[in-house]
């Protein structure tokens, strides 16, 4: 089996396209720019939008999101403008690519990061996202209400 690349990632028109949408979704203040900051933020405001979220989810959230974004060789306190975000999820998702070729876990750090998000946004605990959760999810993330249903 080939060595996948952050390269690979970078020339995969869909990956670019996914990842950059997660970008504008992660600029919390919409500056054109992402840092962990950002993140954390995104938590504060979800925690605010969610209050019936246990303390206990919330702080696996926040763990999460640090490990993650180091992850990617993104630095607190430090912007990053989509070129550089993308590049370093490319980087993270090829090392996770690489870990399970050798025969770990599979994606830990995006699997342990998405699901702390999803433990937070299931907030009846029936195991799916309803409208009204997803709303609050985009809302937390200053989305405007109409931009939910938009592709």
């Amino acid at each position: 089996m080939a060595t996948v690349t952050a390269q690979d990632y970078l020339n995969n028109a869909d990956w670019v396209k996914r990842s950059s949408a997660v970008f504008h979704l992660l600029d919390i203040n919409k500056n054109g720019y992402v840092s962990v900051d950002d993140w954390l933020l995104w938590i504060e405001n979800f925690k605010k939008a969610a209050p019936t979220v246990s303390g206990s989810k919330l702080e696996k959230l926040h763990l999460a999101t640090l490990k993650y974004t180091a992850a990617a060789g993104l630095t607190v306190g430090v912007e990053f403008n989509k070129e550089q975000y993308l590049q370093g999820m490319a980087v993270m998702c090829a090392a996770e690519h690489e870990k399970v070729k050798r025969g770990g876990s599979k994606l830990a750090i995006l699997n342990e990061y998405t699901s702390a998000w999803y433990d937070c946004i299931d907030t009846d605990g029936d195991g799916l996202v309803s409208e009204e959760e997803f709303a609050v999810v985009m809302k937390s993330a200053n989305f405007p209400e109409p931009a939910i249903c938009q592709d």
